[in-house]
């Protein structure tokens, strides 16, 4: 038997775009749509959604037509050190540098290489004479960053690009108000004045109540796209498509039970597969059979528990961690607070502290007072896993079983 050909055409990982993207054309033609009709209608997209669902992927995809548009993207994966309005200025301003200067050389080159191209006719006319208004009671920082997007707009326009827009992924790590409202303050000044900058922000559930406390007009500014779950078709879509050109099959009734165990989130529909070829290009197969599920199955708990929740776990302190816990004890959905305080010793009080503590982590999010739910997939399952097996290592160190310390 022959073995099967080529890469595995499964990425499962952080941002990774898959061989086939199914399930997004719609808010991938409505951003192209929403470019051409800027600066008229400002060109503001807000992407929400539970982890593993395509955000930064899609932002990846957005990138793409804003340069097909003509319009230049200068893109930041934020992180909590951004999380002030100067560490955010700085950071927006050292993109729209490195944005300027690529198309310095980009023009440079074209320049040399004879193959200059005038496209100044498509690009507003008069850009240096806007006259942009800010407001009297804005702080440095707004005014700092207004003119840092205003002049990267004029560079980018000189070189024939349409505007500029900026993209922004894991927003949500923007917890202090201030920091959004210099975001927000600057960009919606520029487009004001039909100067031609659109803003695409990416993050969990928990960005668009962030953006509310930032500023009360915030939710006017932008088109909402919440991505979740794909539906079947997409799914089998996304499953199948990939294996196209590699000569590889797949049973109708193994691609039924995937499509079942995914439940639509595009990381595990990538995981699953990933795993499916691995397992068979070290057996010389070339079709993919429902028999190779259960023997993928437990490398696949394994990987998701190692490698996607519990990370979320370890970066929480012991006390948050013990009630990110005993949330697994608690009917799901949602994670009520009663439910949490029935389960545990601590006060109320002492447990809505925690359980914000575990928001502001990217753990949880809110739904509504009182109520939260995780912001990965199938957590609760985790959760009860790992108490299970905690469990049973606890019985295991109390019949006399080695222990972590043993040897030491």
């Amino acid at each position: 038997m022959s073995p099967m050909p080529g890469r595995n055409p499964y990425r499962p990982g952080v941002g990774l775009t898959p061989l086939y993207l199914a399930g997004r054309d719609g808010q991938i033609r409505r951003f192209a749509s929403t470019l051409r009709g800027a600066p008229d209608i400002p060109a503001n997209v807000r992407i929400t959604g539970l982890r593993g669902v395509g955000k930064t992927v899609l932002l990846g995809q957005f990138e793409r037509v804003a340069a097909e548009e003509d319009w230049a993207a200068a893109s930041i994966e934020l992180e909590h050190r951004h999380d002030s309005p100067e560490a955010l200025v700085a950071v927006i301003s050292g993109v729209c540098d490195a944005l300027r200067a690529k198309l310095s050389r980009a023009a440079r080159v074209r320049r040399q290489m004879g193959r200059a191209v005038d496209q100044v006719s498509r690009v507003n006319v008069g850009i240096n004479e806007i006259k942009v208004s800010i407001d009297p009671n804005a702080t440095d920082e707004d005014a700092e960053l207004t003119e840092v997007l205003y002049e990267t707009v004029v560079a980018t326009t000189s070189r024939g690009k349409l505007g500029v827009v900026l993209m922004l992924d894991e927003v949500q790590v923007l917890e202090d108000p201030a920091s959004l409202s210099v975001l927000i303050a600057a960009v919606s000044s520029l487009q004001r004045s039909d100067v031609p900058v659109g803003l695409v922000i990416c993050g969990l559930p928990s960005l668009d109540a962030l953006l509310l406390r930032a500023r009360t007009y915030s939710e006017r500014m932008f088109r909402g796209e919440v991505l979740g779950r794909l539906d079947d078709e997409a799914a089998r879509d996304a499953l199948v498509r990939p294996l196209d050109e590699t000569g590889v099959g797949i049973d109708a009734e193994l691609i039924d039970h995937v499509v079942r165990d995914v439940e639509g989130y595009p990381y595990f529909i990538q995981l699953w597969g990933a795993e499916l070829w691995d397992t068979a290009d070290h057996a010389d197969l070339q079709q993919l059979a429902s028999g190779l599920l259960d023997i993928v199955q437990p490398e696949i708990v394994r990987r998701l528990d190692v490698d996607f929740y519990e990370p979320r776990v370890q970066i929480l302190t012991p006390a948050e961690q013990d009630v990110l816990v005993l949330t697994g004890e608690c009917p799901y959905p949602p994670i009520k607070v009663s439910d949490v305080v029935e389960h545990s010793d601590r006060s109320m009080g002492n447990v809505n502290v925690l359980l914000g503590r575990i928001v502001n982590a990217g753990v949880l999010y809110r739904v509504r007072r009182g109520e939260y739910e995780y912001t990965a997939p199938r957590f609760h399952e985790f959760l009860q896993r790992r108490r299970r097996k905690d469990r049973v290592d606890q019985m295991g160190n109390a019949g006399g079983g080695p222990t972590s310390r043993s040897g030491s």
